[in-house]
């Protein structure tokens, strides 16, 4: 590939400037793998708001997650709760941004959740902020702070709000939560694994349940139909264009009785899938540890 054709490809993939490339493949020796994972590590231009606020009067609590590109000031993620508890405001603002917008999701499956609330201002405040931040010349938290304190203008709003940086890498990698110790759990919430409807795909020419071991690693589609799923699944790569896709996921655990087999795969340290399949059924299994499933 010419270096003209290397350069528009890695501007493209990683939304880099020329010069910025330029530099990423001149690190890298001409080599676009190399160079898109150097452009993941060094540009940090991503920022994560998170916030946390209180409208006193109503007794409402809520949290709001907002993931900037801060050189083309578009929205990447945009997420938000409002309840009655005022357990979720306990959540700490400075855990990183994946521990946080998890929260979240979860918050929106409590009982004290205001969910049609939540859905009525989710849309209208996004496109607030959006045009907000395309009309500012500096975004920061002061400024995000002020955005939210204008839309909900006259209600009275306590507020605190943290930002994170991050490069292309960071944003796009799951957190090891089996290194890392900031694990989120507060009153009434468990945040420490997160169960999903899932089923395995099928395939004539496949592996019979019965054969099926740990360590497999099998294809999955995520059926669960709740908010946190769909949020999960768009995170792990199941769910593009709003539309659910199959991934590769490992059999974690297998628990037979009688002809019925219930399979618990796993997508991330805190995320798990759960099937349960009948003996016979033929399973489309990926192969693992001799040929890696993305390399097939």
């Amino acid at each position: 590939m010419k270096e003209k054709d290397q350069l528009q490809l890695l501007i493209e993939e990683t939304g880099c400037e020329q010069a910025e490339a330029e530099i990423a493949l001149s690190l890298s020796d001409k080599n676009i793998e190399k160079a898109i994972y150097t452009i993941g590590l060094l540009l940090k231009f991503i920022t994560v708001f998170k916030i946390k606020l209180i409208f006193p009067k109503e007794n409402i609590y809520g949290l709001i997650h907002i993931a900037v590109n801060m050189k083309t000031y578009e929205i990447l993620r945009f997420s938000m709760i409002f309840s009655h508890n005022p357990a979720i405001y306990e959540i700490a603002a400075n855990v990183d941004w994946f521990s946080f917008e998890k929260a979240i999701f979860s918050a929106r499956l409590d009982s004290g959740a205001m969910e049609n609330y939540t859905q009525k201002i989710e849309e209208n405040l996004k496109l607030y902020t959006q045009q907000s931040i395309k009309e500012t010349s500096v975004i920061s938290k002061e400024e995000i702070s002020t955005i939210i304190k204008t839309f909900f203008h006259p209600i009275i709003i306590k507020m605190e709000t943290v930002n994170e940086e991050l490069n292309l890498t960071q944003f796009k990698k799951l957190p090891d939560y089996n290194t890392k110790q900031n694990e989120i759990s507060f009153a009434g919430y468990n945040l420490g694994s997160v169960k999903l409807d899932v089923k395995i795909l099928e395939d004539s020419n496949g592996k019979p349940a019965e054969k099926i071991t740990e360590s497999d690693t099998v294809l999955s589609l995520i059926t669960d139909k709740r908010d946190i799923a769909h949020y999960l699944a768009h995170l792990t790569g199941g769910r593009k264009n709003g539309i659910m896709i199959p991934l590769p996921a490992m059999v974690k655990k297998i628990y037979s009785k009688n002809n019925d087999f219930e399979i618990h795969l796993h997508y991330a340290p805190s995320i798990t899938g759960l099937t349960k399949i009948k003996s016979g059924i033929k399973l489309k299994v990926l192969e693992t540890k001799s040929q890696l499933w993305w390399k097939k």
